[in-house]
């Protein structure tokens, strides 16, 4: 197995330095993997992830202790809120939960409907044990935190995405009624979670992309939507960043007039871009493959590829985080992980926000 380069500082250190303003020893680095990066290689079904806090802690804390990546905690991902709120979802050994029925038939049925109870409803409690048992392990050296589906994607789950998209014509009033109850169910989600455990969370937005919706439907639908719960959860968290999968680049100045504080981009869009045109207010993450470099590349591949990105971004004035366009892929091999954290450490040496890190200077 590749040896990790082990680093001077404690990921808690490290963020709360850099976010100062201070030099690191390296450029803040996360994966994205508990749910789907490494449970293959425990010999654990992906279904049994997901209804075991044991199994959670395991992984998390293998996560941690192997890679070193400075993000700890089990995401709710995309659907533990809807399922929370009705939906069903199937369970495969070996590939995430996918939803199996839709939690509403009509839009008619949004009104008057219940809201998600954190401490009863779906795998939440599983979920809230987790995070207790490994604040209680990994507290004093890890700032642990999580992330959702937004308010558009998880309306969209909880109707079926295909209706959803074509009720956006057919229906506008119907769809504005499901996006203000999905909007007051995350952000009191986060703001239960909170509560609970002082985590803070990041929003999730693969259904917005230009990919899948117009730029009317996008301001329509979608930007009110995010500039509530960006408003309503700042009130007890800090600000929340945004993660859109797919291309976005024709909708960069709505999602930052919003309010977000970091933007995570897919491998397509350019680091470089949104830093010249967005940079000075918000931060930036990304954007290594996961497919094609984290999962199948070299261990050359992935050198060069987070090189790459610390020479497009790691200067931004509001900071860069290294990580994968999107979530780890099922699959990748713990030699890859570790060759992505080795590269960051080399090339991501003596990073501080706004200048490029002398790593690679050196390089």
């Amino acid at each position: 197995m590749l040896e990790l380069i082990q680093m001077e500082m404690t990921p808690k250190e490290r963020l709360a330095a850099y976010a100062r303003g201070e030099e690191v020893d390296r450029i803040p680095t996360t994966l994205s993997a508990g749910e789907t990066g490494c449970l293959h290689l425990l010999g654990i079904p992906i279904c049994d992830y997901y209804f075991s806090a044991d199994i959670m802690v395991r992984i998390e804390s293998f996560l941690a202790d192997s890679t070193g990546a400075d993000n700890l905690g089990m995401g709710l991902g995309l659907r533990t809120v809807p399922e929370a709120l009705g939906c069903k979802l199937a369970y495969p050994e070996t590939s995430v939960s996918y939803v199996e029925e839709p939690a509403l038939k009509s839009l008619d049925e949004v009104e008057g409907r219940p809201h998600v109870d954190v401490r009863k409803d779906g795998r939440l409690p599983i979920i809230i044990e987790a995070f207790q048992r490994l604040q209680d392990k990994y507290g004093d050296v890890r700032t642990m935190g999580s992330g959702l589906a937004g308010p558009f994607t998880t309306a969209a789950t909880l109707y079926g995405v295909e209706r959803f998209l074509k009720a956006t014509r057919k229906d506008p009033e119907g769809v504005h009624r499901l996006m203000q109850y999905a909007t007051d169910c995350v952000v009191e989600c986060c703001r239960d979670l909170h509560e609970i455990l002082g985590i803070g969370f990041s929003l999730s937005e693969p259904v917005a992309s230009k990919d899948l919706v117009s730029k009317r439907q996008f301001n329509e639908f979608f930007v009110p939507y995010l500039r509530q719960c960006v408003e309503r959860m700042s009130e007890f968290q800090n600000v929340p960043s945004l993660h859109i999968c797919g291309h976005t680049n024709d909708r960069w100045s709505e999602v930052v007039e919003c309010g977000i504080s970091g933007f995570w981009v897919d491998n397509c869009e350019s680091l470089c871009d949104l830093k010249n045109a967005h940079g000075s207010s918000i931060g930036i993450s990304g954007n290594v493959a996961p497919v094609d470099v984290l999962r199948n590349g070299t261990q050359e591949a992935i050198a060069a590829s987070v090189r790459d990105c610390i020479e497009q971004a790691a200067d931004n004035p509001r900071g860069f985080t290294l990580c994968p366009g999107c979530t780890t892929p099922v699959g990748t091999s713990l030699d890859n992980m570790i060759a992505f954290m080795n590269a960051a450490a080399t090339y991501g040496r003596g990073a501080r926000k706004g200048c490029m890190p002398q790593g690679l200077q050196s390089a």
